[in-house]
């Protein structure tokens, strides 16, 4: 299991390296849903940039490529601006050095810069543009397997839910992630200022840049969610907690302020110079971040688990 955690951590601060944060939260994901097997047809919801799913299926990419070199309005990084939400070819061109193990039928996502993206690492089939939000574009009892962890952005997951159940065939399995109640709480912005209007933490509005309080529309607790999942006909198959009290605060802040100075500096580097810095810094953070890489952790017993995984069936 460590070697094993390791591995996938270490692939995912290859990518993430100036925000090992994000690594941290990736990793913990991918092992949570390590038994999961996608059975073609499968469809990847909200398949972003396609980079979490592409790491856990076993692919890796050279120290050459990370998620940064591509990046855009940094100028704006505290006004709320998506800095991923750019593609230009001569920069998003990432070199593998290990293939996924297998391949993903369909992927789907809003955003057509992210399918781009996407669309760059042989892991999917067919990329769809389509909203969430509106019917999925999909026949009734389509794909075996269903992969989404972003349906909480959405305006009515109840109604995406009824959808997965619609295009899922009679035993299939869809893997969705969602957050409990206790993720907001875990926020700093949420819980010093959200909550209390104390105007002595309104600049944490400038690390939190819209994530709770625009993107995270919906967090409930379990009896919450699986009371969604019964109405739209899905049943509940397992049902898992992770990512612990200790985990969010430190994905809360991580460098995150520091990122539009990280950014610049490595900018400012010969390749050679940022692979090798890279390489250094990776080893240094993997010594720090992968303790904190557990589904639980020891000091938080009394803290319920941030994220539910769920594993659903009609």
């Amino acid at each position: 299991m460590d070697n094993l955690k390791n591995d996938i951590l270490r692939r995912f601060l290859n990518v993430f390296w100036l925000r090992p944060e994000t690594a941290l939260w990736r990793t913990i994901d991918a092992l949570v849903m390590r038994d999961f097997v996608f059975d073609g047809p499968s469809l990847d919801l909200g398949c972003g940039d396609g980079i979490f799913s592409f790491i856990r299926a076993g692919g890796e990419f050279d120290y050459s490529f990370d998620m940064f070199k591509s990046v855009s309005n940094l100028d704006k990084f505290f006004d709320k601006v998506d800095i991923y939400d750019h593609f230009d070819e001569r920069l998003v061109n990432p070199v593998v050095t290990m293939r996924p193990d297998y391949v993903i039928d369909v992927a789907l996502d809003h955003k057509e810069t992210l399918l781009k993206k996407s669309a760059t690492l042989g892991l999917y089939k067919k990329l769809v543009p389509h909203d969430a939000n509106k019917p999925l574009p999909f026949e009734d009892d389509s794909f075996n397997t269903i992969f989404s962890n972003m349906l909480y952005w959405l305006d009515s997951p109840e109604a995406v839910f009824k959808e997965i159940k619609r295009i899922l065939r009679p035993g299939g399995k869809a893997a969705i992630m969602l957050p409990n109640s206790t993720f907001l709480e875990y926020s700093f912005y949420y819980k010093l200022y959200l909550k209390t209007k104390d105007p002595e933490w309104k600049w944490l509005e400038r690390i939190d840049r819209g994530r709770i309080a625009e993107n995270i529309k919906h967090a409930y607790d379990a009896k919450i969610w699986e009371e969604s999942f019964k109405k739209a006909g899905l049943k509940v198959a397992l049902h898992k907690q992770h990512l612990s009290k200790t985990v969010i605060e430190v994905w809360d802040i991580g460098l995150r302020p520091l990122f539009p100075v990280l950014h610049k500096m490595a900018g400012k580097l010969t390749e050679s110079d940022r692979i090798e810095i890279k390489k250094e810094g990776i080893d240094l953070v993997l010594g720090l971040v992968e303790p904190l890489c557990s589904e639980t952790w020891v000091t938080d017993k009394a803290y319920a688990p941030a994220f539910h995984y769920y594993l659903l069936t009609k």
